[in-house]
């Protein structure tokens, strides 16, 4: 059973590998990232000034909750990695659990602000939205992938 709560535990980490690497950045760095998110975004979307005016407020509001839950998760996922060889299957258990709560919070989440997106963007902008934040995530992905891969040739 213990090696079962394991694998899920792993398998359900393999999505955290962004936020994970988030949770280690310091704040200088994070607020860079957020602010080149935001302006990647209002590109893609070619936001006209008033729809900019009111959908940048209500963005930031949603990165900075979703930023919460990154951080909670993060948290969890190091609880994890420095005690899983002695924790009990209770303990497991419990930590699968808060990561499915932590999943559904986000889930949550997502809905809300999407009511939200709706009030201050037409329906083609809030899909270019969502595409946006994907293709930044993925370009930051590689971006650091690439940082390691060079940090590991150099001697």
């Amino acid at each position: 059973m213990k090696q079962l709560i394991v694998i899920f535990l792993i398998t359900f980490f393999a999505g955290g590998q962004v936020s994970a690497q988030h949770g280690n950045m310091n704040t200088e760095k994070r607020k860079e990232i957020k602010e080149k998110q935001k302006q990647f975004i209002i590109n893609k979307l070619q936001l006209t000034e008033k729809e900019k005016r009111d959908f940048i407020p209500v963005y930031e509001k949603y990165t900075s909750e979703r930023e919460k839950l990154y951080i909670e998760k993060h948290k969890a996922m190091r609880n994890f990695k420095q005690n899983s060889l002695n924790m009990s299957d209770d303990e497991l258990l419990n930590l699968s659990d808060k990561f499915i709560n932590i999943e559904l919070k986000s889930a949550q989440l997502c809905k809300k602000y999407n009511e939200q997106f709706k009030k201050v963007l037409p329906p083609v902008k809030i899909i270019l939205l969502y595409q946006a934040e994907n293709e930044f995530k993925k370009q930051l992905i590689k971006k650091m992938h690439h940082k390691q891969v060079n940090k590991k040739k150099m001697p």
